[in-house]
């Protein structure tokens, strides 16, 4: 089908700091990547969906680091039909590290306040009073963040494979490898993970820790020496403010929420463990909760389960919409 573009509308939202240019569709349709300014920077984000009626997704991808700008048909497609889709390359991510924005310090706080700015910009520029907020791993962390603070701007929040207290997941992880190393006599294993300390002090002890839990998984690219220049490339930028996250207790600050919360968890995610989240489950008051495994599925639920994923989303629709927008 052809894409006719029939209006091209400049919108300044100076309370907020906004400047965005976006293009709508002639047949209710949006698809579009565009800059907006969230705290005096430049943030790109990608929207498209088949009805702009439809209640707004915004996705908070994991990482912290990556971006998904490029995949919303193949990750997305199915939601597309029922939700106007909001990508977002945060800061120092994708096309937004492309800006010039003055690099500061990446924390927890900045980046929750980010998330919140673009949940109300997005609420003024479709005239909506809540949207739909789904997460994926490090992502949560801000989700967590808005579903406490803002439960009022909320449909319902999609935690999937969340990090519900990541330094105790990593513990858990550590002493799984350690012990499987040991009973398949793994002294290369064994060596490596005893230089691992929780939370992370260096790139090094991270690429040791994921060396050899990929390698438990069968990915064959854990060995390899690309591998590890990733993974010390990406420590160098994110790793500080991975560390900052993996500290939150989700048991102690979010012990409930005014709003819906389903969990998408996947049988084999040795990373977010999936106990933690059962056990986390077990014990939060909220509004509606729910909790659906995605069986042999790890933690890369949204990029390797995607069908899955996104019908858990679709099929639920009806229960997420009942917190309107009254």
């Amino acid at each position: 089908m052809n894409v006719i573009i029939t209006s091209v509308l400049l919108l300044f939202f100076v309370s907020l700091g906004y400047g965005a240019t976006y293009n709508t569709i002639s047949n209710n349709t949006i698809d579009t990547t565009e800059t907006v300014r969230i705290s005096s920077t430049s943030q790109v984000i990608r929207i498209k969906g088949n009805d702009l009626q439809n209640p707004i997704l915004l996705y908070l991808n994991g990482g912290p680091g990556d971006s998904v700008l490029g995949q919303m048909d193949a990750m997305f497609g199915e939601l597309q039909k029922e939700f106007t889709v909001v990508l977002w390359d945060q800061r120092n991510v994708g096309k937004t590290s492309q800006q010039r924005n003055v690099k500061v310090p990446l924390t927890q706080e900045l980046l929750k306040n980010d998330t919140y700015i673009l949940v109300q910009y997005l609420l003024k520029r479709f005239d909506k009073k809540k949207i739909v907020l789904v997460a994926h791993s490090y992502g949560t962390t801000l989700g967590f963040d808005m579903a406490r603070k803002h439960p009022e701007l909320l449909h319902a929040y999609v935690a999937t494979n969340p990090l519900i207290h990541q330094v105790e997941s990593e513990r858990i992880s550590l002493s799984m490898l350690s012990e499987h190393a040991q009973n398949n006599n793994n002294t290369k294993a064994l060596n490596e993970l005893s230089k691992v300390t929780i939370p992370f002090k260096t790139g090094e002890e991270l690429y040791y820790a994921r060396k050899w839990l990929f390698d438990f998984e069968g990915k064959r690219f854990a060995k390899k020496k690309s591998f590890k220049k990733r993974v010390l490339s990406w420590a160098s930028t994110w790793l500080e403010l991975f560390n900052e996250a993996s500290l939150e207790n989700q048991f102690e600050v979010t012990k409930k929420m005014d709003c819906p919360v389903f969990f998408i968890i996947g049988q084999k995610d040795y990373q977010t463990n999936s106990k933690l989240t059962n056990d986390y489950y077990k014990q939060l008051q909220a509004l509606h909760k729910d909790i659906h495994s995605i069986e042999n599925a790890g933690h890369l639920i949204p990029y390797e389960n995607g069908k899955e994923f996104q019908k858990v989303i679709t099929e639920n629709m009806e229960t997420i919409l009942q917190n309107t927008e009254k």
